[in-house]
């Protein structure tokens, strides 16, 4: 029978454990991450579309003020 176990130094030890502590902290922020990405999503696509709105009304301005002469 051959066993796939290795004697781990008591550093590997602590190093695993402080991944493993890590890695499910972080599992358990992931709601709260999407929702970050989420929301920070939504304000980009919003500025976006302001600035996109602010410059076509620039443009027909513009292009009122050109058939007005």
């Amino acid at each position: 029978m051959t066993y796939w176990h290795t004697h781990f130094s008591t550093t590997e030890k602590g190093l695993i454990g402080t991944a493993t502590s890590i890695g499910s902290s972080v599992l358990s922020m992931l709601p709260h991450l999407e929702t970050t990405l989420r929301v920070t999503g939504l304000i980009i696509g919003i500025c976006v579309g302001v600035a996109t709105l602010i410059s076509v009304i620039h443009d027909i301005r513009k292009k009122r003020k050109e058939l007005n002469k």
